[in-house]
């Protein structure tokens, strides 16, 4: 008897494990390299969409899993560096400790995700490079991995280990309320800003639609995770982006014959060893030793000098259930469904932006946010390790955390700002919160975000995507007096002629527009801090900050500037596109959009090539906007493209679209989606 039921047990969750299909799945992938995934059962639908991400990304994933493994030097002979950061968090660890501890629900789709990932490799290996097969097979606990990786190191301690980094995670999201809407319909805009290149593969985009038993959800995910991260259903939509939460902190340690010092006491670390492999050039492995530090406060992440650094960050031993509470998100079909997976908190970090079919919008400023004593202000340096009062052991609850729901301006927003400027007038008062959880802020993009949205009334979804592709400087229209106000005091006639190239200027950054170049260079050659007379206010929040605090500096930099660009361009006047590019495969063409600290909405950032031109890596990639009628439909770009696999030509294919701020249709029908067709898979 006991044998049988040993036996029953092994074949129970056998089943579970393979959960045979009752029917075929089929990817429909569109002339844009989308697949429309329809299929009977969870278990094929997230087997399916572990398939086509391979396609259309196998290389990176491939990658991404073995340096989430912690293993990239071993395997590449690269990224030692980030191989010693993901063990010294732990995080490789982690996931294989923690991996029994996730819920059923979790299990299916990480398991059925990981056999679509090497079932595509087996079908197809002759599409995935040489180099990248060592990481096979690839086993649930790897996607999990990754996603930890995503959370806790990309997203968060990353910030602390790359303090001077040239650019920032971030997104634009707006929800407008039927009142504002002319089809009395509520509008919701996704609009993340991550990096675009392969550099930078774990935060890259893939969009697709999952179609189960009639029931749709639409939108990206970043590569290689198993659920939709960013999407709508036939019910609702959100978008995230990254919020002013503090939750990554560097403690600093006074150290004494090997201990720390805590409370008047020296302690001693808990300490283990990693042993590290790395490929050298001649494909010999070298083997290094990893001693492990670990305080009350954190894992140490650097010694000098009798001093240490601790870094805490959330959950370090124990992550909440993040894939659970993105897949309830994605299955509420009403207000009170979407907050109740909302409530689990799970996920690390995000705004949410919200908006229904029922006509609700909503704000929440979410995620794992400590509860400390002080302010938020007072962790944002090194922190103190001597006293055991900063370290934070406990989460503010979502009870505790800003939200609204259907402000009486009828919009909302947020350009990761903190969440007390959602809406103007200010409806979440910054007042009734601690004063842990966030900064009281609004820069540039946010204010004109705002802008963008305040007193609109009767918006389309077409006269949405117009403004949202405003590319005019919030910042010039703030200084355009100041600037005009520098007259006054210049006596240099290349300065003279530089100011009337800015008062010429629309303050647009289009590809034609001739003095976007000048603005740019002005304006990081003054550098950012500190420049204003008047800073920033909540009783002002769209008119401050406002004035140049040094006037005379402002002149001297414009003369430098403009005897540069003399000398590179031969003028003043040199067309923007003509400077700043995007170039993705065989596609190039010039920029419209920049840097979102001059008060772009449409953001792009760029880093110098060899040519000495600039190049867009990172800002407007996806852009949703979505229209919640009796039937919900969705306008939608992924601007660099669907794929990044050698050989598919779905690299850079919409950058004419990018190039013309245009959005394309999001098919949802069967019958739109195979007039659109460009192949038909059946995943058996």
């Amino acid at each position: 008897m006991k044998n049988i039921l040993v036996l029953f047990l092994i074949s129970t969750m056998t089943s579970f494990c393979q959960a045979p299909s009752t029917a075929n799945t089929e990817i429909l992938w569109d002339t844009y390299g989308v697949p429309h995934i329809y299929a009977n059962n969870e278990y094929d639908l997230y087997k399916a969409y572990g398939w086509a991400q391979m396609k259309n990304h196998g290389n990176l994933i491939l990658r991404i899993y073995g340096e989430s493994r912690g293993k990239s030097a071993e395997y590449w002979g690269t990224d030692f560096k980030r191989d010693q950061i993901l063990h010294l968090m732990n995080l490789p660890t982690t996931a294989k400790k923690t991996y029994d501890n996730l819920w059923t629900k979790e299990k299916l789709v990480l398991e059925a995700f990981a056999q679509g990932v090497n079932d595509y490799v087996k079908e197809n290996p002759n599409k995935i490079d040489d180099a990248y097969k060592v990481v096979l097979p690839v086993k649930p606990v790897d996607i999990y991995a990754h996603l930890l990786r995503g959370m806790y190191y990309e997203f968060l301690a990353d910030a602390e280990f790359n303090k001077s980094q040239k650019w920032e995670k971030g997104s634009n999201a707006w929800a407008v309320a039927p009142k504002n809407t002319k089809n009395g319909n509520a509008l919701l805009l996704s609009n993340p800003h991550l990096p675009w290149t392969d550099a930078y593969a774990s935060y890259k985009f893939f969009e697709g639609h999952l179609h189960l038993n009639g029931k749709n959800i639409y939108g990206v995910t970043l590569i290689g995770f198993p659920v939709v991260g960013i999407a709508f259903n036939d019910h609702l939509g959100w978008s995230h982006t990254v919020n002013t939460l503090d939750n990554t902190d560097l403690y600093e340690l006074k150290l004494k014959d090997g201990k720390y010092l805590l409370d008047n006491e020296y302690l001693d670390f808990e300490i283990d060893t990693r042993i590290l492999r790395s490929k050298q050039k001649d494909g010999s492995i070298k083997v290094d030793t990893l001693i492990r530090k670990v305080s009350k406060h954190g894992v140490v992440v650097s010694e000098k000098n009798g001093k240490a650094l601790a870094l805490r960050f959330p959950y370090m031993d124990n992550p909440p259930h993040i894939i659970q509470q993105w897949y309830d998100m994605g299955k509420a079909t009403n207000f009170n469904e979407f907050e109740t997976a909302l409530k689990q908190n799970a996920i690390a970090l995000f705004n949410v932006v919200y908006a229904d079919k029922m006509g609700n919008i909503f704000y929440s400023f979410a995620g794992n946010v400590p509860d400390k004593k002080g302010e938020w202000k007072d962790y944002r340096r090194t922190v103190s390790g001597d006293s055991s009062d900063n370290i934070w052991n406990s989460y503010h609850s979502y009870d505790e955390l800003p939200k609204l729901l259907n402000p009486e301006s009828g919009w909302l927003q947020n350009a990761n700002e903190g969440p007390y400027t959602s809406t103007i007038p200010q409806e979440i008062d910054y007042d009734t919160y601690d004063k842990d959880i966030s900064v009281n802020n609004m820069g540039f993009r946010p204010q004109q975000s705002a802008s963008l949205l305040q007193h609109k009334t009767g918006l389309t979804i077409d006269e949405l995507i117009a403004l949202k592709h405003s590319t005019k400087s919030s910042l010039f229209e703030r200084l355009k007096d100041d600037i005009e106000d520098l007259r006054a005091i210049n006596k240099d006639s290349l300065t003279a002629v530089a100011l009337n190239v800015l008062q010429n200027w629309n303050g647009e950054f289009n590809a034609d527009s001739k003095g976007a170049v000048l603005f740019v260079n002005l304006y990081f050659g003054i550098g950012n801090q500190n420049i204003f007379k008047e800073e920033w206010s909540a009783d002002k929040p769209l008119t401050t900050p406002d004035g140049f605090k040094n006037p005379k500096k402002v002149l001297a930099t414009l003369h430098g500037v403009s005897k540069q660009m003399i000398k590179t361009f031969g003028t003043l006047e040199v067309p923007y596109g003509s400077v700043f590019k995007i170039k993705l495969g065989t596609h190039e063409i010039p920029a419209n959009g920049g840097f979102g600290s001059l008060g772009l909405f449409r953001t792009l950032a760029f880093s110098k090539g060899e040519d000495g031109k600039y190049y867009a890596f990172h800002g407007d990639g996806y852009v949703c906007i979505t229209e919640f009628g009796d039937a919900v439909t969705a306008k939608v770009i992924l601007g660099y493209g669907n794929a990044s696999q050698p050989g598919n030509k779905h690299i850079g294919d919409q950058l004419d679209l990018f190039a013309k701020k245009q959005l394309r249709d999001a098919w949802l029908k069967k019958s739109d989606i195979e007039a659109h067709l460009e192949e038909k898979e059946i995943i058996e």
